[in-house]
């Protein structure tokens, strides 16, 4: 998988990201840790976001892959009672092209999670995941909980 940062600024090689932030915080911007290569594959990072929960979330990825190459891109959304995916997501990019970074989202067919999809390549991928809440509709203690790599972009959990 790659190498995590844990909540204390040391890594964590266990498989399990902890949570960065704890405590009320108004569109605060939380590290969920650094993601490493899998091959050219797609990961997926289950979340403990719910999606029938009604909140205001932005993930940002600013990372690089080979080249000298910049990923910088984010996905904005809310996540509602009764929707089936994301609802009025905006995903823009401002780093290199090609997909890298964040590539999808969706809900967990299991538990309604929110998913995050990365797109990586070869062994150079690297960078940073960060989640913000909205100054309304707040998600508090947001993690990664699980996490998977494939060769889709969708499903996995």
């Amino acid at each position: 998988m790659g190498v995590y940062l844990n909540a204390d600024g040391l890594y964590n090689t266990s498989g399990r990201i902890v949570e960065y932030a704890t405590g009320t915080h108004h569109g605060a911007r939380v590290n969920l840790g650094f993601f490493g290569a899998t091959g050219n594959v797609y990961l997926h990072l289950k979340t403990n976001l719910g999606g029938s929960n009604d909140r205001m979330h932005k993930f940002e990825f600013n990372g690089y892959i080979y080249s000298d190459r910049n990923i910088h891109n984010s996905v904005t959304f809310y996540t509602y009672n009764g929707t089936s995916t994301p609802y009025n997501a905006v995903h823009y990019n401002w780093g290199s092209s090609g997909g890298y970074g964040i590539n999808n989202y969706y809900y967990s067919s299991d538990d309604d999670s929110v998913v995050i999809v990365l797109h990586t390549s070869a062994s150079y991928t690297g960078g940073f995941l960060y989640h913000q809440s909205g100054r309304s509709h707040t998600a508090f203690h947001a993690a990664v909980v699980a996490h998977t790599s494939t060769s889709s972009n969708s499903g996995a959990y």
